[in-house]
């Protein structure tokens, strides 16, 4: 009889295999009020110039609108995604480096607390992304700032909750967004080589095209991550995790356009490596494959899957504050680009 790790481990494994083999056709959906799908048929189909030049000005609106949802969704979700696996870490514990080994789950004091274990977690995040879609000629541009918390309830559940405001400036009809996010996420260690996050969230959002030409969006999302990583690798660290997002936009009305739902489904999975230099610093380096199973547009030469590579460095400061800093870049997404730089503080106590 297997045990809860292996079972855990084939659950992983199978879930990876999905993302990556099962066909999108299967997978994708279109409500009967959504103006546009893109089917498996359409990707890779046909050249960006040639189409661009058949999409009409309100087609135009909606495809800005599809891409600035995968930007705007993967910036947010993704954001609190990292803070949820960042109150993964702290459960586990701080890491130390002791004769040239790196010493895991040693519990995280606060100074403030008189070297008692740290229950708490208080942080800041600003993110800024430029987004580029080549197909309909479309550069996008957001700024995120997050604020949250988190507390252990207990040995090995962690709970919080984070409040986002994000601004986005888009190329289509010089569109101007602002959007505020709330979204609780939890962390939960399953055993010393596993663990989980879940984000489940809601965002109002304004877009402003011209006089008279504005529209509001009701946001819902949820993004779940089962993680795995190493021990005893001396100074080293490796991690996975594999997992999924899924959002769904209620657009209102807006001038000659319909209200409709805009929905979108990724799968991810992808790899970490950090090496702690000292015991108050920590680069690394992660690369995610991403595949978009749902996601709505006017039919064009889109690559519904790719790669997103980064590099960063976690750091401690005084006063139990810990630092983030990460850039990251998509490949292998023709007429599409995105890249973007975050910067995290986190204190404990």
């Amino acid at each position: 009889m297997l045990s809860t790790k292996g079972v855990l481990g084939l659950v992983a494994g199978t879930a990876i295999a999905t993302s990556l083999v099962l066909p999108r056709a299967a997978l994708a959906s279109c409500l009967p009020d959504d103006l546009y799908c893109l089917s498996t048929t359409s990707v890779g189909s046909g050249s960006s110039s040639n189409q661009a030049a058949f999409i009409s000005s309100e087609e135009k609106h909606v495809a800005a609108a599809t891409t600035e949802q995968r930007a705007t969704a993967t910036q947010t979700v993704g954001v609190i995604r990292q803070r949820a696996a960042s109150a993964l870490r702290f459960l586990r514990g701080s890491s130390t480096i002791k004769d040239g080994a790196w010493m895991l789950n040693e519990p995280l004091t606060g100074l403030s607390a008189g070297g008692s274990p740290a229950r708490t977690g208080l942080w800041a995040n600003y993110d800024h992304t430029r987004a580029s879609d080549a197909t309909i000629g479309v550069d996008t541009r957001l700024n995120n700032f997050v604020i949250g918390g988190d507390h252990k309830v207990m040995d090995k559940l962690g709970v919080g909750a984070s409040v986002s405001y994000q601004h986005s400036d888009s190329s289509a009809a010089n569109a101007d967004g602002d959007a505020w996010t709330v979204a609780p996420y939890l962390a939960y260690i399953i055993n010393n080589n596993m663990g989980i996050d879940a984000v489940a969230g809601y965002t109002w959002m304004n877009t402003d095209y011209a006089p008279g030409r504005d529209f509001d969006t009701h946001r819902y999302f949820f993004a779940s991550n089962l993680n795995a990583y190493t021990t005893n690798l001396d100074k080293w660290e490796i991690g996975g995790h594999v997992g999924f997002m899924f959002v769904k936009d209620d657009v209102d009305a807006y001038a000659a356009i319909p209200g409709n739902d805009i929905s979108f489904l990724q799968a991810k999975t992808g790899i970490e490596a950090a090496y702690k230099i000292t015991n108050t610093v920590q680069p690394y380096l992660n690369l995610d494959y991403e595949d978009d199973l749902v996601y709505e547009a006017i039919p064009a030469a889109y690559d519904s899957a790719g790669f997103v590579g980064g590099i960063g460095v976690r750091f401690d400061l005084p006063s139990s504050v810990t630092g983030d800093l990460h850039y990251g870049k998509t490949y292998g997404r023709g007429n599409f680009d995105q890249d973007s730089f975050m910067a995290n503080l986190r204190m404990n106590f």
